[in-house]
C-alpha cells in the first residue's frame, strides 16, 4: 500500500461512523460508550457484539471477529479489500484513487455504475411490460403457479413483448446497442439486433449490493424448439460463480431479524414457491454447481444451509458436487430427501407446506448423505461389494471431528452391512498412515484464552507504541517480544506504519493484519492503562519481557549442558552466570 493510498484511506475512515455502517446491517443498542448487538458473522439469542464508536473498530466476544469499517463490509458483503472501500467510498462521497497493484487495472466505475442503471430500466421496463395486453399468456402462466401480483412485485419478474420492443425502450432512454450487448441482453443476427429473452417470463437476477446484474428467461410456449431457461451469460457486472438468486431477499431478511439457515434450491421457481409457502431463507444456486465464493456468501448470513435440489439423479449429482465447498466454508449441511421426479414447488403445491417443512425436519446430515449415497454405488448382496462399500464409508466417518459422531456413523454402516461394530472400528485402523494424513483439518472450537504475565506485559507495551506514548519507544527488532501469539508481527506493523505515515492509526492497522493480528489489535485497542503511573507499568512491563526472555535462554542452556563437550560446558557455564547476574540486576531494579 503506497503512501497516497494509505492517506486515502486514514481519511476514508476518518469520514466513516462505523456505527452506521454495522447498523445498516445489525441493530445495535447503546450502553455506555459502547454500542452492542447479535453478532452478523455467527448465530447468537444474546448480544456479544461490541462497537466501540470513540476507537472505531468492533468485536465480538462470541466468535472473536474484529476490525474496522473496511474489514466488517469486506465480511458482510463478501468482497475484497478494494471493493469494501469503494463502497464506502461511495457513501462518503470520496473518489477512489489509482493505485498500483489494483485487483481490476482499468476499472472504470462510471461506465459500472451506467451499465448498473441499464440494467435496472431494462428491469423496471419487462415488469411493466407485464400488465399490457400482449402479455396475457405470461399473466396465465404465473396464475396457474400460483404466483400472485405481491409475489410478481417482490421478485421484479417481467415479460420480454418481442424480439426488438426492449431496444427501441433503451434507445431512447440514451443507451447504446453495444452497451446492451455487454449486458447481454441482446445479439448481433446478420446487421440486425434482438431481445435474447424475446417471448420469455424475465426473472431479474439481483445481487447482494441490490443492483441488477443479470437476467433468466423461461419461454411459455407448450412446444418450445429451445431451451427452456435462458440465462445471462458472463458479462462485467455478473459472474454466476459468485451471485445466488434471491440473495438480496435474504439480505433485506437479515436486516429485519435474525435467522440461523437458509434453503438452497437449483432454479427460480422453486425459490418463489418456497416464498410463498412461508420458507422465505430460500435461494438458488442457479443450476450450477456451487463455488467457494458462493458458500462464502452463504455464511455471512447463517450457519446451517439445507440443500433441497430435486429427487432426479441429475439432482443429487449436483447435491454431491456442493456438500464438501458448503462444509469447508463452515457451515453445516442437511440434505434435504425430495420424493422421486419432484422438486421443492411439487411438493408445496401437491402436499402442502407442511410437508415441505417435515421433510426439513428429517433432512440428513451431511455424512449420513454421503454414506447412503455411497450405498447406492455398491452391490451389498455380494460379500465383495458389501467389503469395499464398508472400507469407503468408513473413510468418510474417519473425517469428522468427534469421537461421538465417528460411533453415531459406525453405527449407521453396521446397521446397512451386518459387519460388528469391533469388525468395523478395525478397518479404521487399518488405513495407512499416508491415508490419515491426506485427510483435511477439522476446525476446532474456540477455547477461552488465559493470557500469561508475559502476554499481558507485551500487550501493555504494544499499546503503548499503539497510542503514541511519549515514554514508549520502538527497539532495535522484535526479537523482545514473545514469538507465539501475533506480537512480533503487530509490533512490525505498528513500527512500519509510524515510520510511513509519521503516525499511528490504529483501525487503520486492522487493515494491514491477519485474523490473528486483528485478534491481537482489539486487544491493544481495548487496553486500559493504570491511571496516574502509566510510565512505571510501561517500564515494568519491558522488564517481564526482558526477565521471561532471560528465562527461556537460561532453560535452552540447562538443557543442552547435559549433552555438551568439556569445553562446551564452560562456555556454557559462563553464559548462564552472565544471564543469572542480569537476572538478579532486573530483580533488584537496576
Amino acid at each position: 500500500m503506497n503512501d497516497d493510498f494509505r492517506e486515502f484511506i486514514d481519511e476514508l475512515l476518518n469520514r466513516t461512523d462505523v456505527v452506521q455502517v454495522i447498523s445498516r446491517y445489525v441493530p445495535l443498542k447503546q450502553k455506555g460508550n459502547t454500542h452492542w448487538g447479535c453478532c452478523p458473522f455467527h448465530h447468537e439469542k444474546d448480544p456479544s457484539f461490541a462497537v466501540n464508536q470513540a476507537k472505531q473498530f468492533y468485536h465480538c466476544f462470541g466468535c472473536k471477529e474484529s476490525g474496522n469499517a473496511i474489514t466488517f463490509v469486506q465480511k458482510m458483503e463478501s468482497v475484497d479489500f478494494i471493493d469494501a472501500v469503494r463502497i464506502l467510498a461511495e457513501a462518503a462521497h470520496m473518489e477512489v484513487p489509482q493505485f498500483k497493484g489494483g485487483k481490476k487495472s482499468g476499472y472504470d466505475p462510471e461506465k459500472k455504475k451506467r451499465l448498473y442503471e441499464l440494467m435496472k430500466d431494462a428491469a423496471r421496463h419487462y415488469h411493466e411490460n407485464l400488465s399490457l395486453p400482449q402479455a396475457e399468456v405470461a399473466r396465465q402462466y404465473l396464475e396457474k403457479r400460483g404466483i400472485d401480483a405481491k409475489l410478481t412485485v417482490k421478485f421484479g419478474l417481467g415479460y420480454s413483448l418481442n424480439g426488438g420492443e426492449i431496444i427501441d425502450f433503451l434507445t431512447k432512454k440514451g443507451y447504446a446497442k453495444s452497451e446492451m450487448k455487454e449486458v447481454g441482453i441482446i445479439e448481433q443476427r446478420a446487421d440486425s439486433y434482438y431481445d435474447v429473452f424475446y417471448g420469455r417470463l424475465i426473472f431479474p437476477i439481483i445481487d447482494n449490493f441490490r443492483n441488477v446484474v443479470a437476467f433468466g428467461g423461461r419461454t411459455l410456449k407448450a412446444d418450445y424448439e429451445f431451451a427452456k431457461y435462458r440465462n445471462s451469460s458472463q458479462t462485467p457486472i455478473f459472474d454466476k460463480s459468485r451471485n445466488i438468486y434471491g440473495i438480496n431477499l435474504l439480505k433485506k431478511k437479515k436486516q429485519r431479524e435474525n435467522f440461523d439457515s437458509i434453503i438452497m434450491t437449483e432454479g427460480y421457481m422453486d425459490v418463489i414457491a418456497l416464498h410463498k409457502g412461508g420458507f422465505d431463507t430460500a435461494v438458488a444456486s442457479m443450476g450450477t454447481a456451487l463455488t467457494p465464493t458462493q458458500a462464502k456468501l452463504l455464511k455471512n448470513y447463517a450457519d446451517r444451509v439445507y440443500i433441497s435440489y430435486d429427487g432426479d439423479g441429475a439432482g443429487q449429482k449436483a447435491t454431491m458436487r456442493g456438500l464438501d465447498i458448503l462444509e469447508g466454508a463452515g457451515l453445516s449441511v442437511r440434505v434435504v430427501s425430495l420424493p422421486e421426479g419432484m422438486d421443492p414447488d411439487d411438493v408445496i403445491k401437491k402436499q402442502g407446506a407442511a410437508a415441505y417443512k417435515k421433510l426439513l425436519d428429517e433432512a440428513e446430515t451431511l455424512t449420513s448423505f454421503k454414506i447412503k449415497t455411497l450405498k447406492k454405488a455398491y452391490d451389498l448382496t455380494d460379500s465383495e461389494g458389501k467389503a469395499a462399500f464398508a472400507k469407503a464409508a468408513v473413510d468418510v466417518i474417519r473425517r469428522r471431528p468427534s469421537a461421538a459422531e465417528q460411533e453415531e456413523y459406525i453405527n449407521l454402516v453396521q446397521s446397512l452391512t451386518g459387519y460388528s461394530k469391533h469388525v468395523l472400528m478395525k478397518q479404521a485402523e487399518l488405513l495407512s498412515q499416508e491415508e490419515e494424513a491426506a485427510i483435511p483439518p477439522q476446525p476446532t472450537a474456540i477455547k477461552e484464552t488465559r493470557f500469561s504475565a508475559t502476554d499481558k506485559a507485551a500487550l501493555c507495551v504494544l499499546a503503548s507504541l499503539a497510542y503514541e506514548k511519549v515514554y514508549a519507544e520502538f527497539m532495535e527488532n522484535s526479537d523482545f517480544l514473545p514469538e507465539a501469539g501475533a506480537y512480533r508481527s503487530v509490533y512490525e506493523a505498528i513500527e512500519r506504519y509510524k515510520n510511513e505515515s509519521g503516525t499511528v492509526r490504529i483501525d487503520s492497522l486492522f487493515s494491514l493484519l491477519d485474523d490473528e493480528g486483528a485478534q491481537l489489535l482489539h486487544r491493544i485497542a481495548d487496553y486500559e492503562f493504570i491511571d496516574g503511573d502509566e510510565r512505571r507499568e510501561y517500564l515494568d512491563c519491558l522488564r517481564e519481557l526482558e526477565t521471561s526472555r532471560i528465562k527461556e535462554e537460561m532453560d535452552r542452556l540447562n538443557a543442552s549442558y547435559a549433552a555438551a563437550e568439556s569445553e562446551q560446558k564452560g562456555r556454557i557455564l559462563k553464559q548462564i552466570g552472565v544471564l543469572s547476574k542480569r537476572l538478579k540486576d532486573i530483580n533488584s531494579g537496576n
